[in-house]
């Protein structure tokens, strides 16, 4: 009898099939209304859902979209020391693509990069999850590489990140590449990049 109140107060489990529905929903709806436009009602319905299913896991809209932009980098890990900072690099990128590939990443990133420009609080939780885990992620790699000896030690983490992402979400922004042929420009960034960052 006493075990009864312990799993009473575990209730129902989670569905992760609900999970991955609210979270594909969100995304979906993000990509075709953007932020200001999505409501949870609109989740609910393209999930399959109910309201109640999505406010027992997010309290409110922001908290919805937040969990659902930090799904996009739930994959990304510091990979495995190539031996290189080009190698690391390339490897950080493969992730990107996969991930970018799941996501419609060529159409979500720009839509929400232009409207977090004037929307403060997405641009805080794109900023929060969705970027600030990717520069994480480059500066372990950065400084991997400057205890090979292939950083200059004056070089600055922030600013080498800035030159090898930069370009990359430049592309995204204007358009005009595939996801492969994003993935072999971000190879030949990253060589420039590394020419001008390497001890002289």
């Amino acid at each position: 009898m006493s075990d009864a109140p312990t799993t009473a107060a575990r209730g129902r489990p989670r569905s992760s099939a609900a999970d991955a529905a609210i979270v594909r929903a969100t995304l979906e709806l993000l990509v075709e209304e953007g932020f200001r436009a999505l409501s949870v009602e609109q989740v609910a319905r393209r999930a399959g859902v109910g309201k109640a299913t999505i406010y027992r896991r997010h309290r409110d809209k922001h908290e919805l979209v937040a969990a659902a932009v930090r799904h996009l980098h739930a994959d990304l890990r510091v990979p495995e020391d190539t031996g290189s900072l080009r190698g690391d690099f390339a490897a950080v990128a493969a992730q990107a693509v996969t991930s970018g590939g799941r996501t419609d990443a060529l159409t979500f990133m720009p839509r929400m990069l232009a409207e977090a420009s004037g929307e403060p609080e997405l641009l805080a939780i794109f900023t929060e999850c969705l970027v600030a885990p990717r520069r994480r992620v480059l500066a372990e790699v950065l400084e991997r590489a400057r205890a090979r000896g292939e950083l200059r030690p004056d070089v600055d983490t922030e600013v080498a990140i800035d030159l090898l992402a930069g370009p990359m979400i430049y592309r995204l922004l204007i358009g005009g590449m595939a996801l492969p042929e994003l993935a072999r420009h971000a190879d030949a960034i990253a060589q420039a990049a590394i020419d001008g960052l390497r001890p002289r």
